[in-house]
């Protein structure tokens, strides 16, 4: 199994602004950290299981087309256009009415959230078009390899571990340090607040560059 196959999707789903800003935001909850865990645990889960299920779509899906073609360069070719597509409607939606970013909406939103809905929401935030075509690249490249039981147990929870490191990270540093996280806290929330949308434009873009470059490269 060629874990470097795996690489694009794993750290495309790790560079998710906005569950990350989720987390981030959460942890400074007046209700503590309870909706931050929560919510991370959401978003693990909802990795763990969309890698499966893409798995399974790939093993079904034939290596090559009729015309003799690789699968997995058309599902990349396909995946970039997507990206793409994204990168430029979420720079043109950047911004709300009033000049201000649109992730101030989304702070607002997040506010609101207690634990019992922290774990809906981390797994929602993955039903997005990126991360859900992020990991069918991942299964694509499963099936390709034809990994035995315990190789694909590794390369999975690799690959899960890479994809949720963004979101658990920040609950991990918040838990270990106690007070002293505040003020970093603070910093973090302020920077998501006024650059989180152009953020996840350079990533949609780079991911979709990515996903072109693979593509063309296997047709080849």
């Amino acid at each position: 199994m060629d874990l470097l196959a795996l690489a694009p999707g794993a750290v495309g789903i790790a560079l998710s602004p906005l569950p990350v800003a989720s987390v981030v935001f959460l942890l400074g909850h007046r209700r503590g950290y309870a909706s931050a865990i929560a919510c991370t645990a959401g978003w693990v889960v909802a990795v763990a299981a969309a890698l499966v299920l893409a798995v399974v779509v790939g093993e079904r899906l034939p290596v090559r087309t009729a015309g003799g073609s690789s699968v997995q360069a058309i599902v990349a070719l396909a995946a970039g256009a997507v990206l793409a597509a994204l990168a430029v409607w979420q720079w043109r939606v950047r911004r709300l009415p009033d000049g201000s970013p649109s992730s101030t909406r989304w702070a607002d939103v997040v506010e609101r959230v207690g634990p019992v809905h922290g774990f809906g929401l981390g797994v929602l935030l993955f039903c997005n078009p990126k991360a859900i075509v992020l990991a069918l690249t991942a299964g694509l490249a499963f099936g390709d390899a034809g990994p035995g039981p315990g190789e694909a147990l590794a390369a999975g929870a690799a690959f899960v571990l890479v994809a949720a490191s963004t979101t658990v990270l920040p609950v991990v540093l918040v838990l270990a340090a106690g007070p002293r996280a505040r003020r970093p806290l603070a910093a973090m929330r302020a920077g998501i607040a006024r650059w989180g949308s152009v953020g996840l434009v350079a990533v949609l873009a780079v991911l979709a560059v990515v996903q072109l470059t693979v593509g063309v490269v296997g047709l080849r």
